[in-house]
């Protein structure tokens, strides 16, 4: 003769529930939960991110990718306002839909320059996680070829984790 077994029924929704979360765990890795890289004209996440996926996305390039304003911090050395203007006239800046603020508490990204010598060292950093996105450094005999020369370094390093819309690149 044949004996039946029969689980409890908590024993039972447990092994069912457990299988049901190993399903959905397999199925949200294989099909890519991250968000494809999109320059939407969408306002920039990175104010509004939980914690969760701040930490995912805390990576520098994630963060110029999300990057939508950018404050200019005056210094001694360079005057923001002219940085502001060299950074506003290249055509990539604008592309990007990025804009100058003039309240650092609204930025995405807040350029940072301190000097040394004939030496301009500057920093990106997103002040929400204060991550440094981007380092960098120009020499320069005054603060106008430095502020020319910055602006140029910020975009180049941009360009490497940051395309431009496919409307722009034909």
């Amino acid at each position: 003769m044949l004996k039946t077994f029969s689980l409890p029924r908590h024993v039972a929704a447990l092994v069912l529930l457990t299988l049901a979360v190993a399903a959905n765990a397999t199925a949200q890795t294989t099909r890519g939960d991250e968000p494809p890289y999109s320059d939407s004209d969408a306002p920039s996440a990175s104010r509004s991110r939980t914690a969760a996926t701040r930490a995912a996305s805390d990576h520098p390039s994630d963060i110029l990718r999300a990057a939508r304003r950018v404050y200019v911090e005056p210094n001694r050395h360079i005057d923001a306002e002219y940085l502001e203007y060299k950074l506003a006239k290249l055509p990539e800046f604008t592309q990007w839909r990025l804009t100058i603020v003039k309240d650092k508490d609204k930025a995405d990204l807040v350029v940072s320059i301190s000097k040394k010598a004939l030496s301009y060292i500057f920093q990106i950093v997103e002040p929400a996680s204060s991550v440094v996105a981007v380092t960098g450094k120009v020499v320069a005999i005054n603060g106008l070829v430095a502020a020319e020369d910055i602006s140029h370094e910020i975009v180049k390093k941009m360009r490497q984790v940051r395309a431009l819309p496919s409307f722009e690149q034909e």
